[in-house]
């Protein structure tokens, strides 16, 4: 039978969630240094990376900024020019010969239409399916009005994102106000007075302090705003009901409760889909997380100190963390702008009694289960012939032993002399782990 959740005795024991598998960073594309060049993940260039998006094929979309132009990372690695001449200018047409002036923010709808906050020519940029690049709002004067498309103004347009209802939300920090784009190219404030402040409210009685990134949580149906100016993380409802999320309001960096944690200057932002929020630290080279409950903490960096070093959790080094975005695997992908590379975060197996924070990309089937003295794992879905390899945690995350054999996609167990409990196994299959799950000795 398939492996089924735990009773309610089980889960009873375990209200406390560990990691059983540390951080892990590695450049994920580009060859370091400042340029301009397509190619393979670890040989292309990038002039200065900002918001990054999948559209629905999967591809990886990248704002490069200095470059003026988007680039494509495909399923493959092939790293391309998306849109963009790679000169500054304001010109619609071709995406090929399409000109953008230091594009910084990007969203894709549901129709897999592509949108760009094209910051210097002060407008949002759309690119349809077809590649045809229009002007979709905004007049092209830097300014601030509301209106329907081009009679717009906008004075700094940042990072932006789409709701379920393809609205369009973006970032215009040097107005202090968050502005809505419906369906229809009516332009709006969604959030904010224009004043410089940290108020609680709703619509344009709350106030912000540069609000730099936008993020929309679609399973529930709310947005985080990166409040730069304030330092911290502020939490809108679809009707602009605007609350202070995370963040003191200070600058700094203190992990812990959401109310006394520290941000400084945040920029990037992106939500999983359990609802935890990833926030890119860009002056403390770090990237945070801010979980479900409250708690806020470090995923990777070191606190106040730049470089460019891979390795696990706070050894690792970035050169200015400023976009992070949750990639299809559930890992995390890091926009570094000072090395011009994109870093990925491999992220903790997170286990508790109640859930597993980790997407399998296998099946498994446990016999029998809870287990008396031996069980059979099934593994389906292998795509690789590799070997299988196993490991087993207690509850507190540390490895136990317990005899194991395997033989193709079968693992036998043998309890042994392990006390009765919750359990967590994981297979992994050339180093790499592709199925968890919980398991019960009684």
């Amino acid at each position: 039978m398939k492996f089924k959740v735990l009773s309610t005795v089980a889960a009873a024991a375990c209200v406390l969630a560990v990691n059983i598998q540390a951080q892990t960073v590695s450049t994920f594309a580009g060859a370091g240094g400042t340029g301009y060049v397509n190619g393979s993940l670890l040989t292309a260039k990038f002039g200065g990376l900002e918001q990054m998006a999948y559209d629905k094929n999967g591809n990886l979309l990248v704002c490069d900024a200095p470059n003026h132009c988007i680039r494509k990372i495909d399923a493959k690695g092939n790293v391309s020019t998306f849109a963009g001449s790679g000169q500054a200018g304001f010109v619609n047409g071709n995406s090929a010969t399409a000109q953008f002036n230091n594009p910084l923010g990007i969203a894709v709808d549901e129709m897999n239409n592509v949108y760009v906050a094209d910051n210097l020519n002060f407008v949002i940029r759309k690119i349809d399916t077809q590649g045809n690049v229009t002007t979709y709002a905004g007049s092209g004067e830097q300014g601030y009005s509301d209106g329907n498309g081009m009679s717009a103004k906008f004075s700094y347009l940042n990072y932006m994102c789409v709701d379920n209802a393809m609205n369009l939300y973006v970032a215009d920090p040097n107005n202090n106000v968050v502005r809505k784009i419906d369906s229809k190219q009516n332009v709006t404030t969604f959030v904010g007075s224009g004043k410089d402040a940290l108020t609680d409210g709703v619509g344009t009685s709350a106030e912000l302090s540069f609000p730099i990134a936008i993020a929309f949580d679609a399973r529930n149906n709310v947005f985080y705003i990166s409040d730069q100016g304030n330092s911290a993380i502020r939490k809108a409802l679809p009707d602009g009901t605007l609350t202070t999320y995370a963040g003191t309001g200070k600058i700094g960096h203190a992990d812990g409760q959401a109310q006394q944690a520290k941000f400084y200057f945040p920029k990037g932002i992106s939500v999983d889909k359990a609802g935890n929020v990833y926030v890119a630290g860009r002056f403390d080279y770090t990237v945070r997380k801010i979980d479900t409950y409250g708690n806020v903490s470090t995923v990777a960096g070191t606190p106040h100190v730049s470089g460019n070093s891979n390795g696990e959790s706070t050894a690792v080094k970035f050169g200015k963390p400023i976009e992070v975005l949750v990639a299809q695997d559930g890992n995390l992908l890091v926009a570094d702008w000072v090395n011009s590379t994109i870093r990925k975060i491999e992220l903790p197996v997170v286990a508790s009694a109640s859930s597993v924070e980790y997407k399998n990309t296998v099946q498994m089937q446990v016999v029998p289960n809870p287990v008396a003295t031996s069980a059979v794992i099934k593994v389906e879905g292998l795509t690789a012939k590799e070997t299988l390899s196993f490991m087993m945690f207690d509850i507190n995350g540390k490895q136990v032993n317990v005899k194991n054999t395997i033989s193709g996609n079968q693992v036998m167990l043998e309890r042994g002399d392990l006390s009765s409990g919750v359990y967590f196994f994981k297979i992994l299959q050339n180093g790499k782990v592709i199925g968890m799950e919980k398991l019960v000795l009684e």
